[in-house]
């Protein structure tokens, strides 16, 4: 094995479905403690990686409250080593149509979550003076129709 997490906490956002629970499996394969973050799905996550004989907690907080998401992993594991900010939802809709509203959900989730996540867990990361942050981007900054908002929020990460 490559890489060995061994003794620390990956928090990963997003991670009950797709690239979030590979993401989630794979930090919990090479020995990370994990906190699954995601609003409908990640208790199943958490028995899956029990199951494969790791350790891992659900979180079921928006990713607009990155301190209780924090919190969590500081409550259990007592540390967070690395963050993945993987959460991201769709609104598709084109521009012309799209409203504010449908706009300030997307740039909430995506980059505002990364923030406040991020934000959150920086004093530990400083403390400790380790720490991994893992921002999820997708193709779709180059454009898709529909998904102005999207590409927007996708393309903030590179930067």
């Amino acid at each position: 094995m490559k890489f060995n997490f061994e003794g620390r906490v990956a928090v990963i956002t997003g991670a009950g479905s797709g690239l979030g629970r590979q993401h989630a499996l794979q930090f919990a394969q090479r020995g990370a403690k994990v906190v699954i973050n995601d609003l409908a799905s990640a208790d199943a996550v958490v028995e899956e990686i029990k199951a494969l004989g790791g350790e891992a907690i659900a979180n079921a907080d928006s990713v607009e409250q990155g301190d209780r998401i924090i919190e969590s992993a500081m409550d259990h594991f007592g540390r967070v080593d690395i963050i993945v900010n993987n959460a991201g939802i769709l609104r598709d809709k084109s521009f012309a149509k799209m409203t504010e509203a449908e706009w300030d959900l997307v740039y909430r989730v995506h980059t505002l979550g990364a923030f406040k996540v991020t934000h959150a867990a920086w004093p530990h990361l400083q403390a400790q003076a380790y720490g991994r942050i893992i921002n999820t981007s997708s193709c779709a900054l180059y454009g898709n129709f529909g998904q102005m908002n999207y590409a927007v929020v996708s393309a903030g990460y590179l930067h």
